[in-house]
């Protein structure tokens, strides 16, 4: 067996005590030849067998120890030095989620999750998928950060009843039950939603804003800054709701690349057919979108096939209504004209440009008119098949500044799909729904400026013509508390009817008035 010597260096701490060592350059230092020097030069080199000089003199003439040295090893402190071997996340703020994703369903998930943790319940946590109620959840506790992190100063004053900061005084408002701060105004007593009537106060520079902005942006299809602002004051009341909401549409990649630049041509006076009072769609203008990629099965090998949007512009109230055509011919026009007729009532007058389908239209429809006027009918039968007798007008040949307003319902849908759709094919159903959406959104957009003052109604739309109320909503719970009459409800409606009519002669109809572009 052999035998395991001592470790030298163990050895020479307990033989001796380091307060007895002293200091060696290194340029004297012998220990250094043994490593450095070959085996023939060490026979004779002096420093290897005789040590340093200083030796052989007195010990006060040999080198200081250097003062960051020092002797006494046992008094040595040691710097300490840690290694990082996990890292855990201690604390977490909600700032840093909101930094962290881009997008509000997600975040929402996220914070929903969160919470579901936080409350203690019998059932299993994870046993089922996230509910409306508690995503709603989430969005108010976020909307709660966000104006606790915002408007601190403000809900102090708010909570001691105290007026809030002057920027603010004007939007009367008050902390709801749940410590939401909400805009007052003076729509109370009005028959809407109670977040219509008092919308949460958001700031304009805040990641959950940009959030949210984004998020409706994206639910409605990709409309302008007007359509989104008056769906958002429906809810929200951003400061600078204007500024904020096209600085945030500037930035959506969707938008910029299906963003066409039309021709501006000179404003002419406008005809008159769109600035007189009729019923809805009574005077129409028509005209083809497309075409776009329909599959037609479910199948991932379907094949593809072309297919055009009709559109139907009502010449008044600037109300739009979209069929879905498998082709440019006469006879699939006259069938969505007839599905058109058959929602939206008789039209009197059409006006389009000189497409060979609509050319074809006209005359066929000619003849039929011609046959209902005939005297082989009865006269009460001619009475009543004369009134669909319909008028077509067409704009000269290479002029479509003759028929903007048809022209831009058609770049307006036509966005909104690209955007929506992209790259991807529909059937026809799915198609059809989309043109649906499309259709609400468009007729939700605001005929005049919006306003920024709460107490002001809401924007009117041309779906206050078609349905008395705005579209592209969710239903909403009935509220009506007090039973009416069936005459008082007709005298509703028709007083409903004449407000909005008297709004579209004092807001639209002066907003007509300016040339905005000329040549």
């Amino acid at each position: 067996m052999v035998k395991k010597k001592p470790n030298r260096t163990s050895q020479i701490q307990q033989l001796t005590s380091p307060s007895i060592w002293r200091y060696v350059p290194t340029q004297q230092n012998p220990v250094d030849c043994a490593s450095r020097l070959f085996p023939s030069e060490l026979v004779t080199h002096p420093l290897w067998w005789t040590g340093p000089p200083y030796l052989l003199e007195v010990s006060q003439t040999w080198p200081p120890t250097p003062v960051n040295q020092p002797t006494d090893l046992t008094a040595q402190q040691y710097e300490s030095r840690k290694a990082t071997v996990l890292h855990v996340l201690i604390n977490s703020s909600i700032n840093d989620l909101l930094e962290r994703y881009s997008s509000l369903d997600k975040l929402l998930r996220i914070i929903a999750y969160v919470l579901r943790f936080g409350t203690p319940r019998a059932a299993p946590l994870l046993s089922t998928a996230i509910g409306a109620d508690e995503l709603s959840h989430a969005l108010t506790a976020l909307i709660y950060f966000t104006q606790r992190t915002t408007y601190s100063d403000d809900i102090d004053k708010l909570s001691k009843q105290v007026r809030p900061s002057k920027d603010l005084r004007s939007l009367d408002l008050f902390l709801d039950p749940s410590g939401i701060v909400r805009v007052g105004g003076r729509l109370t007593n009005a028959n809407i939603p109670y977040a219509h009537k008092h919308p949460a106060l958001l700031p304009s520079s805040h990641v959950l804003t940009k959030l949210i902005i984004d998020h409706h942006h994206i639910r409605l299809k990709h409309p302008g800054a007007h359509t989104l602002q008056s769906h958002l004051q429906q809810e929200y009341w951003i400061q600078s709701a204007g500024r904020t909401i096209r600085s945030r549409l500037r930035l959506c990649i969707s938008c910029f690349k299906t963003r066409p630049r039309g021709i501006e041509p000179k404003m002419a006076a406008l005809p008159k057919y769109r600035v007189q009072q009729i019923k809805p769609f009574s005077i129409t203008g028509v005209d083809y979108a497309g075409p776009v990629l329909m599959k037609r099965s479910h199948g991932r090998s379907s094949a593809s096939m072309s297919a055009y949007i009709c559109l139907f512009v009502c010449t008044a109230t600037k109300a739009l209504h979209l069929e879905l055509s498998s082709d440019l011919s006469t006879e699939t026009f006259l069938l969505a004209f007839t599905r058109f007729v058959a929602r939206r009532g008789p039209v009197h007058e059409m006006h389009s440009d000189c497409g060979t389908n609509f050319v074809g239209a006209s005359r066929i429809l000619t003849p039929l008119k011609t046959f209902i006027h005939s005297s082989s009918f009865q006269d009460r039968v001619h009475q009543q098949l004369a009134k669909t007798g319909v008028k077509w007008f067409f704009n000269p040949p290479s002029s479509p500044h003759f028929g903007g307003l048809w022209e831009a319902g058609v770049k307006s849908a036509k966005a909104l799909i690209l955007r929506s759709v992209g790259t991807h094919r529909l059937t026809s159903e799915e198609l059809m729904t989309l043109l649906a959406q499309v259709e609400a959104t468009l007729n939700s957009r605001p005929l005049g400026a919006l306003s920024n003052d709460p107490s002001d109604l809401s924007a009117l739309t041309p779906s206050h013509f078609l349905t008395l109320e705005p579209s592209a909503n969710l239903p909403e719970p009935n509220i009506d508390s007090l039973p009416l009459s069936k005459m008082q409800r007709w005298r509703l409606i028709t007083d409903l009817h004449r407000h909005f009519w008297a709004r579209w002669k004092n807001e639209y109809l002066s907003s007509l008035q300016h040339r905005e572009k000329m040549v």
